[in-house]
């Protein structure tokens, strides 16, 4: 028979225990998402949505706010400040109807939207120095330019990707 041990005070290691495995377990909890995502569970398309796609209709007005607000929401900043994101506001319907009816194939699998989208370009700014992302933000009516697999947006382009030569 082996001894029990279960009369051993446990409370002085406690502390010590605590120390040790707080901030482990809050990496862990913080990165898991993004970890999750870098598994592969996202697919082309989601990865599009959750990068550019922002189909609610009361988005912030002040843009280098909204930028502050989105760039970290949606996992952007988890290992890096992302330099460069566009945020493409309107239906998602009409966002994937580029890849068909409401766009205009340009060279390869390239689509030009056939009208403007409201975008929010979130660009970093001198002060952004990772973990703290500092972006500044800019509102345009634009026609947007996306890359399409199986009739679905999966990569946003610089519009003069397609209207370009």
């Amino acid at each position: 028979m082996f001894p029990s041990h279960t009369h051993l005070p446990l409370s002085p290691l406690l502390p010590a225990m605590k120390t040790r495995m707080g901030p482990g377990l809050l990496l862990l909890i913080f990165l898991l998402p993004a970890c999750l995502a870098a598994a592969g569970r996202e697919t082309p398309y989601e990865k599009f949505q959750r990068q550019h796609v922002d189909t609610s209709g009361s988005w912030e007005p002040d843009p280098n706010r909204y930028c502050n607000l989105m760039m970290p929401r949606r996992n952007m900043t988890v290992f890096n400040c992302k330099d460069l994101n566009s945020f493409v506001h309107g239906a998602l319907a009409m966002i994937t109807a580029v890849c068909g009816s409401g766009g205009t194939q340009h060279h390869g699998n390239f689509y030009y939207s056939n009208s403007p989208f409201q975008v929010t370009d979130c660009q970093t700014t001198g002060a952004s120095h990772w973990p703290h992302c500092v972006y500044r933000g800019d509102v345009h009516s634009k026609r947007i330019c996306v890359a399409c697999k199986n009739g679905q947006p999966v990569h946003y382009a610089r519009p003069s990707v397609c209207s370009g030569p």
